[in-house]
Parts: structure tokens; C-alpha cells; sequence
């Protein structure tokens, strides 16, 4: 017997989770080689696929925030739709500081 205390698995929330922590890696790791191709050089070779693919990420921190409120209503546990908003905004966040960074923004 398992006591799972009524709870049923938040699966907005879930969804939430696994997009912040997407959208906040891949902002994070996007934005990270596009200051240093800055500082080297080379991001005028690759500047438009780094924006497309950071604003695609921040896109998906976007869709995890929208699922992150709507998780908070649902049924089920609201942990993971407070820990994937969170992430879901950072990404986002995280977005707008690299292209402020770049001089883009």
C-alpha cells in the first residue's frame, strides 16, 4: 500500500517543469556562445541562427509559463507548476539580459 496523501500527479505542472528546465539550459548555453563569439569575433558568421534559436527557447520558457499558471489551478500537487514557472521565467528573463548584452536590445 502506497500513501500517496489524495494527491493526484500534476501533469500541467510536469509539463511546465520539463519545458523551464529546456528553455533555461538552452537560453543559457545559446546566449553563453553567443557572448563569446562576440568576444572572438565570429557571431556576425552565426549571429541570426543564434537569435533564432535562442528566441525559439525562450519561445518554448513561453508555452512552460502558460502551463505553469494553468497547472496552479489544476488538480494535483502545485510544486511542479511553482518550480516550472520559475524556470519557465527564467528562461525568458535570461533571454532578454544575453540580447540587452549583445547590444541588441
Amino acid at each position: 500500500m502506497s500513501d500517496n496523501s489524495g494527491q493526484q500527479p500534476n501533469m500541467l505542472g510536469n509539463a511546465s517543469l520539463a519545458l523551464g528546465v529546456a528553455s533555461a539550459a538552452l537560453v543559457f548555453g545559446i546566449g553563453f556562445c553567443a557572448l563569446v563569439g562576440a568576444n572572438q569575433g565570429w557571431v556576425a558568421l552565426l549571429g541570426v541562427p543564434l537569435l533564432v534559436c535562442g528566441f525559439s527557447s525562450a519561445f518554448l520558457g513561453l508555452l512552460g509559463a502558460g502551463l505553469g499558471v494553468t497547472g496552479l489551478f489544476g488538480g494535483g500537487g502545485r510544486n511542479t507548476a511553482v518550480a516550472g514557472l520559475v524556470l519557465s521565467l527564467l528562461g525568458m528573463c535570461l533571454f532578454i539580459v544575453f540580447l540587452t548584452a549583445l547590444g541588441g536590445g
